[in-house]
């Protein structure tokens, strides 16, 4: 069945920069979100996105149904709580759930769905808020082929690149352990860096070497010169995201019962950096580097000489 209406759930950092793209292939969009100002601002951007009262709201005025918040425990309260999506879903509808949401609690969700008529994907992204501004994210689709192909057409105009992972909950399972491997990455940058800094290197000049040749990831790519070595750590990720990926791919790891002694020194220092760096609510990931520079007593910056 073709998606003809679509419902969007949590229009924060990513769902408010998603649903422009959606909005301009001319699909009626009905939104929710608990900040009723920011759902009411995004309306008046399209006249074809319609702010709701609820997600019960939303569920019944749609074919298909986006969420994009924080956790599983949200998307299942959003699904199955009161006044929720499963009091305005019709038997045939679809969720398609992009949060970054753990992997077992979606299978959970997925079966209590089924059992009302109701199917589910996963769709989880990489790419951040400048992927979601340019229409460029990574998808991650998780769920049957027919449900797949038929929400497609409302997920491709968000999309760079689109994999499918196989059944429902493992597009989560995958995100959860590309951000594991991200936190890593940082971690593995950061040492490499504050080594050469500290022999004297320019920081600058070891990522362009670096990015040319074997040591290279995401962190040498994309942070260390733009938020490190600038002294800017703002980085569009959110610290308390990213964090809780890491501890459920922890979990993941404990569930599938497979050995991680790497990722699990790793996983002790980013919770070293959480005490450190405080409750905050504009935090970074980036700002693991903040707390490691402060535990060596240097900082991944230009020599003196060449600032």
């Amino acid at each position: 069945m073709t998606i003809k209406t679509l419902g969007f759930i949590g229009i924060g950092n990513m769902g408010a920069r998603m649903v422009p793209h959606i909005a301009a292939t001319g699909i009626p969009i009905h939104i929710f979100d608990l900040n009723d100002e920011a759902s009411k601002s995004l309306a008046r951007s399209h006249n074809n996105i319609i702010v709701e009262e609820s997600a019960a709201a939303v569920a019944k005025a749609a074919d298909a149904v986006i969420t994009m918040l924080p956790a599983g425990p949200d998307v299942n309260l959003c699904a199955l709580g009161e006044n929720g999506l499963v009091a305005g879903f019709s038997e045939g509808d679809i969720l398609i759930d992009m949060s970054s949401s753990q992997p077992w609690m979606t299978v959970e969700l997925s079966e209590a769905l089924a059992a009302k008529g109701v199917d589910m994907i996963d769709a989880p992204v990489s790419g951040g808020t400048r992927g979601a501004d340019a229409g460029t994210l990574t998808l991650m689709i998780g769920g049957g082929d027919e449900d797949v192909e038929r929400c497609l057409p409302v997920l491709e105009p968000m999309a760079g690149h689109i994999f499918r992972t196989g059944k429902v909950g493992s597009g989560h399972a995958l995100k959860t352990l590309n951000n594991l491997l991200s936190g890593l990455n940082t971690v593995a940058a950061a040492e490499a860096l504050m080594i050469g800094t500290r022999f004297g290197l320019d920081p600058e000049v070891m990522c362009d070497v670096i990015n040319e040749s074997t040591g290279m990831n995401s962190s040498t790519k994309r942070n260390m010169k733009e938020h490190v070595i600038s002294r800017k750590f703002g980085g569009g990720f959110a610290w308390d995201i990213k964090f809780k990926d890491y501890k459920i791919a922890m979990e993941l790891a404990r569930i599938t019962q497979t050995p991680v002694p790497f990722s699990a020194l790793g996983f002790q220092l980013y919770e070293s950096a959480n005490s450190w760096i405080g409750d905050t609510s504009d935090k970074q990931s980036i700002e693991w580097v903040r707390w490691y520079e402060h535990f060596v007593g240097s900082e991944i910056r230009k020599p003196a000489n060449d600032c």
